[in-house]
């Protein structure tokens, strides 16, 4: 197999770049699904882009997202990584009834009507 002998983590990309990766734990899935669904309710800016954009279905599907992962991991989080989850999905279901405003039949991503 090709490669450097060592195979670590300061080894080059594709593209060449030389880094690391952040590690691969629960907390840092949630932390990037809620940052991706904070750039769908326009609260923080594309990183790429620069430009913020809001676009609620999508805000809906990271949120939806959030909410499954909690049902398949429950009862195998501990106990900070399952607060972490409630808050986060807690954050931006507040977020997006705000942004959804008083639309007609509007439906929390929870399932739930408000």
């Amino acid at each position: 197999m090709g490669g450097t002998q060592d195979g670590g983590a300061g080894d080059r990309g594709d593209d060449g770049a030389v880094g690391q990766a952040p590690p691969a734990t629960f907390e840092f899935l949630a932390h990037t699904l809620f940052t991706q669904a904070l750039m769908a309710l326009g609260r923080i800016p594309n990183p790429i882009t620069k430009q913020s954009h809001r676009n609620l279905p999508t805000a809906r599907h990271f949120i939806d997202m959030l909410t499954m992962l909690e049902g398949k991991t429950a009862g195998n989080l501990t106990e900070d990584e399952r607060r972490m989850l409630e808050e986060v999905q807690h954050q931006l279901r507040m977020m997006y009834m705000r942004e959804a405003g008083g639309a007609e039949g509007a439906e929390a991503p929870d399932g739930h009507s408000p």
